[in-house]
């Protein structure tokens, strides 16, 4: 394309070039036949004049006085003169001496008009008397009505080779600038041609480089302008095309970039296209050692291989529930469909994958939590239920006994109570509707308050309790109520599971920012595989000596939530018949988050 312009105006070049050609040639022929015709007319005057003075002279018959005569004509005008009688001797010769020149009645101008009686002869020939091309003319001499011979002339036609050459010299210049203004033309008007053209095809080889923004610039009119207008039309349609695509591609990259679901993508060949960030947490490997791969390999590890072969065998839906154990237990919900392309030809399989382990472990919660308030609802009304039949039956008539039936009766009462309480409470706590009454506290005044309450405890188990320096004071934001049953808890929880003489220690330090509540027991302590789970509801290490101190098993559940409104944290450390530490961190003021 980039040559075109070249083309055209090569193409134009030879077309001129063979009309200035022709044009040179034909101008030539007419120059020629014209200096022709003249020549010829020239002589046919020269030879008429020549006849009239011969026989106005009556000196035909004296062939010394006839030569005289011819003789004279030789310089003034540089043409040959020739007189021939009707034998065709000749009689006379304005070059030659007439006894040495042959016979001339062989040559076909004197023959035109002694044998023909033709009104003139003509002939052009090469002659080789004077060695060049001559132009020979013959009239017949008559004299008193009757063809006595004949004159001739004759001209050397290198007069007309000379002129035709300074006529080709002349027409050569003449064609030559001609031939240059041809060729400028040529090639101005073909690179106006291609100009826009170029511009179209540099357009068009930039959209299929991917670059949309490209215009024709060109001013041309006709069909090129409509050209251009359409190129321009496409590429603005292309680019705004374009723009959407990659905007719908940006959205549904940052869609499945962001989903929580692990998303694979595995074409026809069987190779893994595309992981989602969520299926590379899944798969414990990075997308890069996982694109290309045969989904064979990549889905060994929640056994997906038979479901994708599935799926491309029968073209159909698979939904599974699939596990996998390491590095740790995760359950799967497994979702997978074929994907097509046109025509609706199957391209190849996508893996949806829903992590339902947390689901899973609530709903476990939820049925062991269901199973444990059965249970521990079970065992209070059981019971008050059995005390008092018996009671009511009048079986009983020993007082003491009585007193004893009724004591269990209500200690099992307030158990019950105790335990609907602590439900209603972590219920709330858990939605949130127990907005925190925030006040600046003094936590040294209120371990202090609280061990009050304790002290009953304290004394039937003959604990030690030491508690942080009265005189130290340290200050935080937050809610005295639920600060008060935190304390409550773990330090009951403390006094409950230490041995009888045993030591639990409330201690308080602090920082810029955050103040710790450490309480430290000598008690039972709690076994290791047992340390994650202490914060659920109901769970208990030791069911048997928990019922018996009087827990509902709701207490940790309660103080982590308590702890967790205040945005806080607790940890947790125990070795089993050495002791425990808990350890309350929370920050001395309540941002809104």
């Amino acid at each position: 394309m980039k040559r075109l312009w070249f083309r055209i105006a090569s193409a134009f070049f030879i077309l001129i070039l063979v009309l200035i050609f022709i044009l040179g040639f034909f101008l030539a022929a007419l120059l020629k036949n014209a200096y022709t015709d003249m020549t010829r007319n020239h002589l046919v005057e020269n030879a008429e004049m020549v006849t009239q003075l011969i026989v106005a002279s009556e000196s035909y018959g004296e062939r010394e006085q006839l030569q005289e005569l011819i003789q004279n004509f030789e310089q003034p005008i540089q043409m040959r003169f020739t007189v021939v009688d009707t034998e065709g001797v000749v009689l006379a010769d304005s070059e030659n001496d007439p006894a040495e020149m042959n016979n001339h009645f062989n040559r076909p101008e004197i023959q035109d008009v002694l044998e023909q009686d033709e009104a003139f002869g003509e002939s052009i020939r090469y002659s080789t008397t004077q060695d060049f091309n001559m132009m020979y003319v013959a009239l017949p001499l008559v004299s008193e009505g009757e063809t006595v011979g004949a004159v001739r002339t004759s001209l050397s036609l290198g007069v007309i080779d000379d002129a035709m050459n300074r006529l080709w010299f002349s027409l050569s210049i003449a064609l030559g600038l001609m031939f240059l203004i041809a060729a400028i033309a040529s090639t101005l008007l073909a690179r106006s041609i291609t100009r826009p053209i170029d511009s179209i095809m540099n357009v068009t080889s930039r959209l299929r480089r991917n670059d949309y923004s490209s215009r024709v610039n060109t001013e041309a009119k006709g069909e090129i302008g409509d050209l251009s207008q359409s190129i321009n039309a496409l590429a603005a349609s292309l680019q705004r095309q374009m723009k959407e695509i990659e905007e719908n591609e940006q959205q549904l990259t940052s869609i499945i970039s962001n989903m929580v679901s692990g998303v694979m993508l595995v074409n026809q060949d069987g190779k893994v296209v595309l992981l989602n960030s969520a299926m590379e947490r899944f798969l414990s490997q990075h997308k890069g050692n996982l694109i290309g791969q045969p989904y064979e390999k990549v889905g060994e590890r929640f056994a997906l291989s038979p479901h994708i072969h599935a799926v491309f065998e029968t073209n159909e839906k698979v939904h599974e529930e699939v596990h996998s154990y390491y590095p740790q237990e995760r359950i799967m919900d497994a979702h997978l469909a074929p994907y097509y392309g046109q025509g609706w030809q199957q391209r190849g399989v996508i893996v949806v994958l829903h992590d339902i382990t947390e689901i899973r472990r609530l709903e476990k919660m939820r049925s062991d939590f269901v199973a444990n308030v059965s249970h521990e609802l079970k065992t209070p009304v059981t019971s008050v239920r059995g005390f008092s039949e018996t009671l009511m039956s009048g079986e009983v008539t020993d007082e003491e006994t009585t007193k004893q039936f009724l004591k269990i009766i209500h200690d099992e009462s307030q158990r019950l109570d105790r335990l609907i309480r602590d439900l209603l409470n972590l219920s709330k706590i858990e939605r949130q509707k127990m907005p925190l009454n925030l006040e600046t506290l003094n936590m040294t005044a209120l371990v202090h308050e609280v061990s009050v309450t304790l002290q009953g405890a304290v004394e039937e188990k003959q604990t030690k309790l030491v508690l942080p320096d009265p005189t130290k004071d340290v200050y935080l934001q937050g809610d005295e109520d639920r600060l008060r049953q935190i304390i409550l808890n773990l330090v009951g929880n403390g006094i409950n599971y230490t041995a009888e003489g045993g030591t639990v220690t409330v201690s308080l330090k602090e920082n810029v920012e955050k103040v710790r509540l450490i309480i430290q027991d000598d008690g039972i302590g709690i076994p290791e595989e047992s340390l994650p789970r202490i914060f659920e509801r109901f769970y208990r290490v030791d069911r048997a000596r928990s019922r018996h101190s009087g827990g509902t098993g709701l207490g940790l559940a309660i103080v982590k939530h308590l702890i967790e409104s205040h945005h806080g944290e607790i940890e947790v450390e125990s070795r089993e018949g050495e002791g425990t530490t808990f350890t309350v961190i929370l920050p001395k003021k309540q941002e809104d988050k």
